[in-house]
């Protein structure tokens, strides 16, 4: 097998089970998913959860994509980066704010404090599991507990996408799918 194809197959949304059927409703039709329907006790749940994750909660939502955006870029999981763009750019993340992240500048100008401090979160959190205490202290300066607490759903929702679109090698979509915020 060569070392880029594809280990997962992509379930057909139409030959699914009817709960599966169900949960490729609620998200954009992309490979990810389709992927990720092959686990069909897990899916359906899943997308559910996931649909949470783009409805308001107290962190918002370009916070929530910026973070997203470094998972995808810390994890050098092509997939969820080329994806996360057309989604946060849907949510106002300006090109200037994509190029930093791209190029690891997370103190950049077009940040506001508590960008930075939630790019320093999901950095430390990605890389060490455990935040340090300072960047623990310096990010709920900028955020609520409740908005910390969304923040590490986010994180570790992303951190296990990734790994699932990496180990799995799911195959770019020929496009990236529509935002879910524009569903």
């Amino acid at each position: 097998m060569s070392d880029n194809a594809e280990r997962l197959p992509l379930i057909d949304p139409g030959a699914a089970p009817k709960e599966v059927q169900a949960a490729f409703a609620r998200l954009p039709d992309v490979n990810l998913f389709r992927a990720m329907a092959g686990a069909s006790s897990l899916y359906p749940p899943f997308a559910e959860y996931l649909t949470e994750l783009f409805r308001e909660m107290e962190l918002d939502t370009q916070t929530e994509r910026l973070a997203v955006l470094l998972v995808g870029k810390l994890s050098h999981c092509r997939y969820v980066w080329r994806q996360n763009i057309v989604t946060a750019k849907s949510v106002g993340i300006s090109d200037e704010q994509i190029a930093a992240i791209e190029r690891g500048d997370h103190t950049a100008r077009c940040f506001s404090p508590k960008h930075r401090s939630a790019l320093a979160f999901t950095e430390d959190c990605v890389r060490n599991v455990e935040v340090s205490d300072a960047i623990y202290t310096a990010a709920a300066r900028e955020l609520s507990s409740r908005a910390i607490a969304e923040l590490l759903y986010v994180v570790g929702t992303y951190m296990m996408i990734c790994r699932f679109a990496r180990s799995g090698r799911v195959p770019l979509d020929d496009e990236p799918g529509p935002s879910p915020y524009l569903s």
